[in-house]
């Protein structure tokens, strides 16, 4: 029994790359979408820029600028696999922003463990996490980084 668990067990790790690889993937098109979006389409970009500006962040135009480049420029590198890395730390430093500044406001709950609860329920908690674990992990076996290893 020991031996068949141990063996399902590195079968799980030898295929780990797939749900990495995955993640990397998927959460890359996502904010490339997302940042494009915002570069492209002028009401998007119009309400980036509210945004920022309703949770008092200076320069709301430059930075709108600015976060919809990082989440383009760093998605695209995400979904690639070029510099894995560093473009989880620089969406994981802009999602904790965006929680820290706006996503918070908006949880109402009363009591600790509602607040928890409604807190871990926010997209970008999820964000975080998962641009944690690539940062951890790496990218998965097929991607530039990889190559240039």
């Amino acid at each position: 029994m020991r031996n068949a668990i141990q063996s399902i067990l590195a079968t799980l790790r030898a295929a780990e790359w797939m749900p990495i690889t995955a993640a990397r993937v998927l959460i890359g098109v996502f904010f490339c979408i997302s940042g494009g979006n915002k570069l492209l389409v002028p009401a998007q970009f119009s309400l980036m820029e509210r945004t920022l500006a309703q949770s008092r962040i200076p320069f709301p135009h430059a930075n709108a600028l600015f976060v919809s480049l990082v989440e383009f420029g760093c998605g695209a590198g995400l979904a690639l696999g070029f510099l894995t890395p560093l473009c989880a730390l620089v969406l994981m430093i802009d999602m904790i922003v965006a929680i820290a500044t706006n996503r918070m406001q908006s949880i109402q709950a009363n009591g600790v463990l509602a607040w928890l609860d409604d807190f871990l329920y926010l997209p970008e908690v999820l964000y975080v996490i998962i641009l944690a674990w690539l940062l951890f992990s790496g990218p998965g076996r097929y991607s530039i980084d990889s190559l240039i290893e």
